[in-house]
């Protein structure tokens, strides 16, 4: 009988510790969507301008952009049923003068962000950033992410 206590005691110790920890911290943390399918954008934020330029535009509220400059932003836009509009971002980055493990592969970075610098210069601008025509967008978007991990991978490599 004296261990049935003991163990209803404990059990209530650490319903009320869950309880008091899910009251006091689940306002402060993020919540289950921010991670599924992006953060609220606010209206009149360049977030917001970016989500609805991927929900119009984008396929499958999926849109690339771009600064031009060799960074490329693949933006994922949903709509949810309470009319919060949930955006998410991954950014890339192909450097200037970025040598890859073959010439080929070097030309051709510098043939796509030369392409990103020239279509910066003719594409609208939404958010700061200027829409990528999907495929180019998706084309450069694919080698940004290719760079930063060989990029990763020979830091690690030199640590």
């Amino acid at each position: 009988m004296k261990h049935v206590t003991s163990y209803t005691k404990h059990l209530f110790a650490a319903a009320l510790m869950l309880l008091a920890l899910t009251v006091t911290a689940g306002p402060a943390s993020a919540g289950f969507f921010d991670f599924t399918q992006g953060r609220v954008a606010q209206p009149d934020t360049d977030l917001h301008a970016l989500g609805t330029q991927a929900l119009n535009t984008g396929l499958g509220g999926i849109s690339y952009f771009t600064n031009g400059e060799g960074r490329i932003i693949e933006v994922r836009a949903k709509e949810m049923p309470n009319g919060d509009l949930r955006v998410s971002q991954r950014r890339v980055y192909i450097p200037k003068n970025y040598v890859a493990k073959t010439h080929d592969q070097t030309l051709k970075a510098e043939r796509i962000r030369n392409s990103l610098a020239e279509l910066a210069d003719q594409q609208p601008w939404v958010g700061g950033y200027a829409v990528l025509p999907q495929s180019e967008g998706a084309k450069a978007y694919k080698y940004g992410v290719m760079v930063e991990t060989e990029l990763r991978r020979n830091h690690q490599s030199d640590n």
